[in-house]
């Protein structure tokens, strides 16, 4: 069976160099690939879109974004372990493909032995909202409403084995709350399936558009603080449950074997965009913060978050 059947390939967007940033307009190639691995129009495709603008211009060579949705990222990155290693072919993905997944399914690569770790660009703080369907108006509502309706309510996330999935699963164990999980290929469609109450809520960093739009009741921040723009939306902490930090990182990572000095000038003209008050402001639009890691410090952070996932998931039971 032809292992990317099914996958979903959204219309590609080639973005234009406007200036060459790379010595004597010298990258290896003419143009990239950057590969989102999920459904256009979430917060991650919007976020690939933004970094594939900002390489193209700093680099000065075309970037065509391509969207490979599926087994919650694992297709579009296996796409990319197997693409030539020459800087033709990048990934901006989630930490959860490399940190959770593997523990959940053969996601057919191994996380530190079939990819480059480039840079991280940016982290998003998830939060817990309920579908204005569901008639709660307060965190302590929700749970009361779990707890007396167990199995009853669904929730979405970008996939199995997804932080926001994760975290949702940690949560509702210490709640003490059942609650069937849905998966989707993109927040986008996990935001229309809440909007529609199809699921009746979800956590993740796409909800908070919504919540600024009223169209969602927000809940709860997973992990010990409040957002700043939210400030009256609790920490799950503060309300009594110990729950696993719901953040998520967005990072740009290419095949293995990449020449230094393609890696080097990519880590360069990232970490130049994180210092940008123009591109840190559009993330921001995007529901995310910037947050710059060298590729060794990126390395570093996975292997960590790769052992503590695995404890977590053996723990909950989910671990393959």
């Amino acid at each position: 069976m032809n292992m990317y059947a099914g996958l979903t390939i959204a219309a590609a967007m080639t973005l234009t160099a406007a200036s060459p940033a790379w010595a004597q307009g010298t990258y290896p190639v003419d143009t990239v690939t950057m590969v989102v691995p999920y459904a256009a129009g979430g917060a991650g495709d919007t976020v690939g879109r933004l970094v594939a603008d900002e390489l193209s211009r700093r680099l000065g060579v075309n970037f065509v974004v391509e969207n490979v949705g599926g087994a919650s990222g694992a297709i579009g990155a296996e796409q990319v372990s197997r693409a030539p290693a020459d800087g033709s072919t990048l990934l901006l993905a989630g930490n959860a493909i490399f940190t959770t997944a593997p523990h959940l399914a053969d996601v057919g690569f191994d996380p530190f032995v079939d990819f480059t770790a480039i840079a991280n660009v940016s982290e998003a703080v998830r939060m817990l909202v309920a579908s204005k369907s569901l008639e709660v108006s307060n965190l302590e509502e929700f749970v009361a409403y779990g707890k007396a309706h167990p199995g009853e309510m669904n929730y979405g996330s970008v996939g199995v084995g997804s932080t926001g999935h994760v975290a949702t699963v940690d949560m509702l164990n210490v709640m003490g709350i059942e609650a069937a999980h849905i998966p989707y290929k993109g927040a986008a469609e996990v935001v229309q399936a809440v909007l529609a109450g199809d699921v009746q809520f979800m956590m993740d960093a796409a909800a908070i558009p919504q919540v600024r739009q009223d169209t969602v009741t927000p809940l709860a921040v997973p992990g010990a603080d409040r957002i700043a723009e939210f400030p009256d939306v609790p920490a799950l902490l503060e309300s009594g449950y110990d729950s696993i930090t719901g953040t998520g990182w967005q990072m740009v990572m290419g095949p293995a074997g990449m020449p230094a000095d393609v890696v080097a000038a990519i880590e360069a003209a990232l970490e130049e965009a994180n210092a940008d008050p123009a591109f840190v402001e559009r993330l921001g639009k995007a529901g995310v913060s910037p947050r710059f890691m060298t590729g060794s410090m990126l390395d570093s952070a996975l292997r960590s978050d790769y052992e503590r996932f695995e404890t977590l998931l053996t723990g909950l039971g989910l671990a393959k």
